[in-house]
């Protein structure tokens, strides 16, 4: 029984990268972030890493705050990978939890 790779829809990936994830397209060499925008290849590191990056639509980003470190808004993916965490926006999404579970006590 030959092994078959799972790839996911559009769709799919852009839910999982809603839930605080960078999500590669190999297929389109792409990426989608947390808010649903496409970031686009823009270099390979000297490590082989592919870096994305959409510095036009982080500038007008809500939630810039939330994303990667980076001052540009770039994320680097190593050859193959298709997820890497956010976690920022997972740091950001958990205090938001805590701050509204203090609200309600």
């Amino acid at each position: 029984m030959a092994n078959e790779e799972y790839v996911l829809t559009e769709e799919q990936m852009r839910k999982r990268a809603a839930k605080g994830y960078f999500v590669r397209d190999l297929e389109k060499d792409r990426v989608y972030c947390a808010t649903g925008e496409v970031l686009r290849r823009k270099s390979v590191r000297k490590n082989g890493d592919v870096r994305y990056a959409n510095k036009m639509a982080c500038k007008q980003c809500d939630y810039k705050d939330r994303c990667t470190r980076s001052p540009w808004k770039e994320v680097d993916f190593p050859d193959q990978v298709t997820e890497t965490r956010n976690l920022n926006w997972l740091k950001a999404e958990e205090e938001a939890i805590k701050q509204r579970n203090m609200n309600i006590s």
